[in-house]
């Protein structure tokens, strides 16, 4: 059964937060070593910043890996990047290896418009859509609306994010292709737990 589903905040500090939407492309002979090394490592990076889910591209993209951080203000966004950077032991051990094993990296600012109150306590498959439509197909009985986001600075301004998970592959999937869409479905790092993400 196809349902459409466009939510908007009601809290309004919620809404002041800015959110990055961070894309790494790994080098196809590194993406073992970068799994393991961001295994390793990530669950002890320091608590700066708050990580809203890390996931792995499972269709949609190749050797990719997803982060969304969650930002009081920019201000706050520039002042945990540059206590990040003035952290040597955090890039001896794992900035400067994964950067020699990353082909690319992108990023995105987007605002909130939609958030799930709870955060995930359970597995889930998820897909991220790319779309121009304040609106969301859930198409799978366990799928759910967990966010949408739209992008205020970088590509695809102005479009809308969707974040739908659900227990099962087949329930995240589109039934109808959208024209003006993009999608990936997705999976969450084993290290989401660990860095108390909200969608893991």
């Amino acid at each position: 059964m196809l349902r459409l589903c466009a939510r908007r905040l009601g809290n309004a500090k919620s809404a002041s937060h800015v959110y990055e939407l961070r894309t790494y492309v790994v080098s196809p002979e590194k993406y073992d070593s970068f799994h393991q090394l961001s295994m390793r490592c990530m669950p002890q990076r320091p608590p700066i910043g708050s990580c809203q889910g890390c996931w792995t591209v499972q269709l949609g993209g190749v050797n990719q890996y997803i982060q969304i951080w969650r930002y009081e203000n920019l201000r706050h966004r520039y002042d945990c990047r540059k206590q990040l950077e003035q952290d040597h032991e955090w890039f001896r051990t794992y900035v400067k290896p994964a950067d020699d094993m990353i082909i690319s990296k992108s990023n995105t600012l987007l605002r909130l418009v939609y958030r799930e109150g709870n955060a995930s306590t359970q597995s889930y498959k998820y897909l991220m859509q790319f779309s121009p439509h304040e609106e969301v197909e859930l198409s799978g009985p366990s799928a759910i609306l967990a966010a949408t986001f739209q992008v205020i600075v970088g590509e695809e301004e102005g479009k809308y994010i969707h974040l739908v998970k659900g227990h099962k592959l087949d329930d995240v999937i589109p039934v109808t292709p959208t024209m003006g869409c993009s999608s990936k479905i997705m999976g969450p790092v084993r290290w989401s737990s660990t860095m108390n993400c909200l969608w893991r």
